[in-house]
């Protein structure tokens, strides 16, 4: 079995929720945002813009300045999918190298890697200004700029593209889906299921699919 650098979507495949950026606007009250998603998309906004808009509509609709420690609480619900420590030990037994790739919230995404003690990863970062969340933030990793930040990561760790294994669970994740030659989908999934070349509906599922790669 060859050694392989598996990398990790996280919202909705290492946690109980879809989107970290989601929950925030439901718990904030900003509601729904996928008419900027949509213009993202397009190529009309740039990731940065679609986060300055996000976050100015988050503090708009709480009416006051948010914290630190409201985003924290905001995201404390946020479960770290039980199979995902057994599949994680598993991996790292077998020589595995992890990675974590999210367009995630920083402050959760950190949290998820802590626990499950994965060094690599990388995410979009929040910035705070005295302890006041700002429009705006840090794009390390934006959605559409995935498959090229993932071949960046697998040539830094001395990995061809041909020995990456991307792990995925939404429409976001097609194109490095087409990327990638292992690709999984985790179910439940809608259209981006027919591009992963794999679907699994427990992270555990993933130990022995590799197992069997030669």
């Amino acid at each position: 079995m060859s050694r392989k650098l598996v990398v990790f979507d996280c919202d909705g495949v290492l946690t109980s929720v879809k989107s970290s950026w989601g929950l925030l606007h439901e718990y904030f009250g900003s509601g729904d945002n996928k008419y900027f998603a949509e213009l993202y998309r397009r190529g009309l906004i740039s990731y940065l813009d679609w986060m300055i808009i996000d976050i100015a509509l988050m503090i708009q609709r709480r009416g006051a300045p948010i914290k630190r420690r409201d985003v924290e609480e905001a995201l404390r619900s946020v479960e770290i999918r039980r199979d995902a420590f057994t599949a994680i030990t598993e991996l790292k037994r077998r020589g595995h190298k992890l990675a974590v790739v999210s367009s995630g919230v920083d402050i959760l995404v950190r949290r998820v890697c802590r626990e499950l003690n994965i060094d690599t990863c990388l995410y979009n970062e929040l910035v705070f200004v005295d302890d006041e969340l700002v429009p705006g933030g840090i794009p390390r990793v934006p959605l559409l700029e995935k498959p090229t930040i993932i071949r960046k990561l697998a040539h830094d760790l001395g990995f061809s593209i041909e020995d990456v294994v991307y792990v995925g669970d939404s429409s976001w994740d097609i194109d490095v889906f087409k990327a990638v030659p292992v690709s999984i989908a985790l179910t439940p999934c809608g259209e981006e299921c027919k591009y992963a070349k794999y679907t699994v509906s427990s992270l555990v599922e993933i130990v022995d699919l590799l197992d069997r790669l030669k």
